[in-house]
Parts: structure tokens; sequence; C-alpha cells
């Protein structure tokens, strides 16, 4: 009967939990698990010992364990495999829906929950770190538990409330240690309340937040000695802070959204404009604790502040780190402000047309302007792997500068390919110094890596192998050399560039009756006894005459070639034939 009760009192929170479940499992492995998946992936592997997840994670990741320990646990009962890691972040992002409708109703109402709740589930930032496999959910839970939990004991400060505001707090610092940023604002927040405590309950409360403390610092005992090594690192890979970094944060909550971003604004500024309208109140604390508008500037405000301001001081002051994901943990606080806002708007039906023209647009932004369900955005490190497995028939070694996160798909108990991990660059001058070495390869790479060898090793290149294989997908790439021979590469036979725009295909003009040939004093001398050229399905086109045109050779021939267009994907060997 309970159960009965609660659900009819709660109808709009379920609704709006099964829609936030519709939107974070439809299409949860649309994509392929990104660089940072793949360290989760290999960090959490179920077939490694616990000692061994911990000293992947602190070499690895230099994040605390939990989140790694979690995972390693659920692949070792549901199984090895990127769905299971995602649906953890589903499950846990729709969790921390509810979290933000509890802290909503604690701060001030339930109906500030509900329009939280709501906020937060149509919320793209939140929905896609809700469909990846990384600790940014887990850490954002337990920042708003350890925030519900933290009014909870400055309204009722006693021993309870307490150790149950150190159990999250703890758990949050070991979810990620920007954690700790957050914890110097609940501090602070501890320390308002101590001060405006009087004689007779101070001691106590000094206490009570003390015992609160020994808690918290007991579950981080784990992740203190990743911490120190954290500390040590005075480089990083991420960018100088500027304010435009800063802007960044912003507006990826706002799924980069003007409107959404305006909207936000103007709901902030509502919200400092009724606080400076309210009533003045009594500065004691029972006087603080009863005004609940009062009581969430003190929370919000310091949450949002403090948090902010700690990391881009830091950034400036010695090493970079501001990155918006990492700012997961201020998204509850500006949310709740913003739900505080809407909710205090006097008339009800101005107040339902600002939550529709946040949900409208939040949507909107989502499905439609950003296509997140049918955009790839993310490198495609699957599509690009299991090409490789579908056409490496012979088994030649993969060569790349991610050997170790592409172990994860072509080094594992059902693939098992010989993988050698150093840049082409590299490799190339190996084989140049060992001709021993000279043998078929693959080559791929991803995560912004170009292709890029000096001018000398690809003559060698040229010279010795022709691109048998090619593919290019989202931020990923990969060739199949194969060494030449008399099969495979006739000696009258070149290959036009690898060119795709508006002007060409695969080295053959869209627009003009061109073809693009790579300049080279060897092909220039093929082309000069040219008098046609025969394409992959035999048809036959005449040379017309040639022209050095950069770092390119511009063939013109009789008729359009853009008919040849349809055969023209790389390599694209064409025959010459001479005159």
């Amino acid at each position: 009967m309970k159960e009965i009760n609660w659900t009819k009192s709660n109808y709009a929170l379920i609704a709006i939990l099964i829609f936030a479940a519709i939107l974070r499992f439809y299409h949860l492995d649309y994509q392929s698990i990104w660089l940072d998946e793949i360290h989760t992936m290999l960090e959490a592997n179920p077939k490694q010992s616990m000692s061994d997840v911990y000293v992947a994670i602190s070499t690895g990741e230099q994040m605390p364990p939990l989140y790694f320990y979690s995972i390693y646990f659920l692949f070792k009962i549901f199984g090895y495999t990127t769905i299971v890691a995602r649906v953890f972040s589903a499950v846990l992002g729709i969790i921390s829906i509810f979290t933000i409708y509890q802290f909503g109703k604690e701060l001030y109402s339930k109906q500030v929950g509900l329009i939280a709740a709501l906020l937060l589930c149509l919320n793209p930032f939140h929905l896609f770190f809700s469909q990846e496999a990384r600790p940014y959910i887990i850490l954002l839970i337990f920042t708003i538990l350890a925030f519900t939990a933290l009014v909870k004991f400055v309204k009722k400060p006693n021993r309870k409330n307490a150790i149950f505001y150190g159990l999250f707090a703890g758990l949050m610092l070991s979810s990620h240690f920007f954690g700790l940023f957050v914890i110097v604002s609940q501090y602070f927040v501890l320390l308002v309340f101590l001060i405006l405590s009087d004689k007779a309950t101070r001691v106590s409360f000094f206490v009570n937040s003390f015992i609160s403390g020994i808690v918290t610092l007991l579950l981080f005992i784990p992740a203190i000695k990743i911490l120190i090594r954290v500390t040590e690192i005075k480089a990083f890979w991420i960018q100088p802070t500027t304010i435009e970094t800063i802007k960044q944060i912003f507006k990826d909550f706002c799924g980069n959204s003007d409107f959404i971003l305006t909207l936000s604004i103007l709901a902030l500024l509502y919200y400092l404009f009724i606080q400076v309208k309210e009533p003045k109140t009594k500065k004691t604390y029972s006087d603080i604790v009863s005004n609940k508008l009062f009581l969430s500037s003190i929370i919000l405000f310091s949450w949002l502040l403090i948090v902010l301001a700690i990391p881009i001081l830091r950034s400036y002051l010695t090493v970079p780190m501001i990155v918006s994901r990492y700012f997961i943990v201020i998204l509850p606080a500006l949310i709740v402000l913003i739900s505080i806002s809407i909710y205090r708007i006097k008339s009800n039906l101005i107040a339902t047309l600002v939550v529709l023209l946040f949900s409208v647009g939040l949507l909107y932004q989502t499905i439609i302007n950003n296509n997140y369900y049918t955009s790839i955005s993310k490198t495609q490190f699957r599509e690009i792997t299991q090409f490789i497995i579908n056409n490496n028939t012979s088994n030649d070694p993969v060569v790349t500068t991610l050997g170790w996160h592409f172990s994860h798909f072509l080094a594992n108990d059902k693939v098992m390919m010989t993988l050698k991990g150093k840049p082409l660059q590299d490799y190339v001058v190996e084989m140049e110094q060992d001709s021993t070495k000279v043998q078929s390869f693959w080559y791929v790479d991803a995560h912004g890596n170009p292709y890029k060898v000096k001018e000398q090793e690809q003559k060698f290149l040229d010279q010795k192998f022709i691109v048998e294989k090619s593919k290019d997908l989202f931020d990923c790439w990969t060739r199949h050399y194969v060494v030449k021979n008399k099969q495979n590469f006739p000696e009258s036979s070149i290959v036009l560039t690898n060119l795709t725009d508006q002007n060409w295909i695969g080295g053959v003009g869209t627009n003009y009756n061109m073809l693009l040939l790579d300049f080279s004093a060897e092909n220039e001398e093929k082309i000069k006894r040219a008098s046609k050229v025969k394409f992959k399905d035999g048809r036959i086109a005449n040379v017309v005459g040639y022209a050095k045109a950069g770092a390119y050779i511009q063939i013109q021939i009789a008729g359009s070639t853009k008919v040849y267009s349809e055969v023209a994907s790389y390599p694209n060997i064409i025959e010459i034939i001479n005159r």
C-alpha cells in the first residue's frame, strides 16, 4: 500500500526517471569507445588481480580507484564488454537525477527538486557522460549526496548526520580527485555555521564535524598514494588556461546552445534579484537555516565559487587543469539555482512556460542541432580495427603509435595480431637501415595523430610498397602497405594522389579532365612516355598532356574524367600505356 501511495504522489518524478532511462539507453553502444574509455577497459580488465588494477590506475589514470574497482567486479559478474561499462554509467546517470531531486527537496522544496530533476534529465552534458565508461557520473552522484547530507547536518548537526555526510564525502573523494575542491567548499560551509553556532552547541558541532572528517579520511586512504603521485606532476596534456577555456565550461553545460545559455544567465540574474528583494533575516544560526532562500545561497554559491576559483587559480600558477568534464561537479549547483529561480516566479503560467522553454531548447539542441544520436563524435577505434581484422588475411604486423590502446581490439582472446608500437617515421627508418625488415604491414593511427613521414621515408615507401587497402574514419585512419612485386604493381603503373574534396575524388577530377599524381622524378618519367592510361575497370583514355603543379603532376586526358570517379577509391592504381 505504501508503494502505491508513493507512486501516486511521485508520478512526475517517475515519469522523469523513465524518460531519463530512454534518453540514456537509446543508442548506448552506437559509437565506439574512445581513448579514455579504452583506458577504463584495459585498466579494469577482470583477468588482472586487484593489486594489478591499482597499479594500472596509479600509473595510467592518476585517479582514485573506486570507479575502476566497481567496473572490475561488474566485468567479472556480467562479462568483459563495453556495453557493461556503459550500462553502469547509464544507470548511474538515472540515479543521479533522483539524487538531485532529493537535494532540491531537502534544500528548498519538492517542486524545486522536480524542476532540477527534469533539467538534469534533459541536459546534453549529463547525457553524454551517462553514456561514457568514465568516472564522472559516479563523482556527480556522490557530490550531490554529500551536499544533501551536508544540508541535513547543518539543519540537524547530530552524530548520525555527521557520519552520513562523512561517508558520502569520502566516496566523492574516492571517485575523482576533483572532489578535493568540492570538499573545500563544504568545509567552508561548515566553518560558517560553526561560527554562527551559539556557545552551547559549538563544541558538539565541531566534534561531529571532526568525526565526519575522520570518516571521510578513512574512506580516502586507498587513494592517498595515487594523490601523492598526482601532486608531483609538473606538466600535463591540458592546454594553458584562457578566458575562452573557462567560458567553454558553461557552453558545454548548455550543449553549446546560445539559447539555453541565455536562459540560464537570465534565471541566475533573477535568483540574485529575489535574493536582494528578500526581507533581511537575522544572522543567527536558526534564522538562516529556516530561511530557505538565504540557506540555498550560502550552500550553492560556496559550492560554485570555490570549486571554480581554486582550479582556475592553480591552472594559472602551476599546472593547467581546466577541462569541462572535471567541472561536472558544479552542474547540480547551477541547475538547482535555476530551479529555485523558476519556482520563485509568481505567475504559474510564466514559470511553466520557462520550464517548457528549457525543456524544448535542451531536447532540440541534443537531438536536432547536435544530432547526438546519429552523428559520430568519438574516435572510431572499433570500426577501424574491424576493418583491419576483416582484411588482414595474411596476418601482417600492425604498426601504430597507440599500441597499448589498440591492443584492446587487436591483441585479446579473440584476435591476436602482432602489434608494434612506434610512429610510422621510425618504423620506415628501421626498414631503410635493415632490408631484412622490409615486409608488408598495416599502419593505423588515431586521436589526432596525422599521417606524417619525412620526404626521404616517403620516397622509400613509394619505391618499396603499394597501399593495397586504406580507410579513413572519424579521428582515425589506416593503410595496408604491401611490398611491391610484378603481380601487384607492374612497372608501368602509377598511383593517383589520395585527395578527395570538392574538385577531386581519389585523384580524379570531378570538374575538369584532369588526373592528379604526386610529383616525383620517377612518376614524371612515366608520364612523359604515356599515350594512354588504363583504369581499374578496363576503360582506356588518351593522354593529352601533363604539367607540374607544386607537389603534384596534373595529367590532362581527352574527355571528362568525372565518369571515372566511380573507380577512384584509394589506392587508385592506373596503368600507363606508352607511345
